[in-house]
């Protein structure tokens, strides 16, 4: 069982569900358990029906020879109970959105030395949060700008970091200028490559500051789309799917 004492469900509730979640095909499911490793998630598998797990990690994801690694626990015991398991429930994160899958039966192996365990990746898995409210990072190779306009003084520019269909962080305003919770920034332009121009309006959600090591502060506001028509929704949405696709690519050619 998990933190609030209810045992993970395997898969999700009624069609509605299933097709809104599940991930399918093995290159797109091997795109994102690389994520999860290359990021140093944690994996909980959960065995036993539910009632035990484990916490592990990834340590290798073969896409095309369908298999993946799992450090094993330092418990005897617990490796022992996870062998003995016919399905295994894994949950995880990849940037933010959980993610669940399950397994058959786990092998014992060793990978650069150490025991390990390693099972077929799974035929399907499931992303919980709604695709159209995935947050990702913007190009860095085509950076993305929001222009704010300020009548006869000169337009206010600054940096995207992340985009969502619920709104973009930003960075890169001047020392002098504070967005603060609740401020509107109107007729705000975003120019999205290859996609189109996106005119809309922003609130401010929230503002903090990043420390970095040389004693610098990196400064950021988070803040949410203002009444997003459908064209402006359907064009962030090609966008994302444009920078996934780039991904993906990138991931295959590697």
């Amino acid at each position: 069982m998990d933190s609030t004492g209810n045992t993970p469900r395997s898969e999700p509730e009624g069609e509605e569900e299933e097709s809104r979640f599940l991930v399918r095909g093995r290159v797109e499911i091997a795109f994102i358990l690389k994520s999860v490793m290359q990021a140093g998630e944690i994996v909980t598998a959960y065995f036993n029906e539910g009632r035990d797990f484990a916490i592990t990690a990834l340590l290798a994801v073969d896409g095309p020879g369908g298999f993946a690694v799992f450090d094993a626990n330092q418990q005897v015991a617990a490796n022992q109970r996870l062998l003995s398991s016919k399905r295994i429930s894994f949950v995880t994160n990849q940037d933010k959105v959980k993610v669940q899958f399950a397994t058959a039966a786990l092998t014992p192996c060793e990978f650069e030395g150490r025991p390990a365990l390693r099972s077929a990746l799974p035929e399907t898995l499931y992303k919980y949060q709604r695709r159209e409210y995935y947050r990702v990072p913007a190009s860095l190779s085509n950076p993305l700008q929001c222009v704010v306009p300020r009548g006869d003084s000169p337009a206010l520019t600054m940096s995207i970091v992340d985009i969502s269909i619920g709104g973009v962080c930003l960075t890169g305003f001047p020392e002098t200028e504070i967005l603060e919770p609740g401020m509107a920034l109107d007729n705000c332009r975003i120019d999205l490559p290859e996609i189109g121009v996106l005119t809309t309006s922003l609130r401010v959600r929230n503002s903090f500051e990043i420390p970095l090591r040389n004693g610098l502060v990196h400064r950021r506001a988070g803040c949410k789309f203002s009444k997003l028509s459908p064209a402006s929704e359907a064009m962030i949405q090609r966008y994302i799917i444009r920078l996934e696709r780039d991904r993906r690519s990138k991931f295959n050619d590697g």
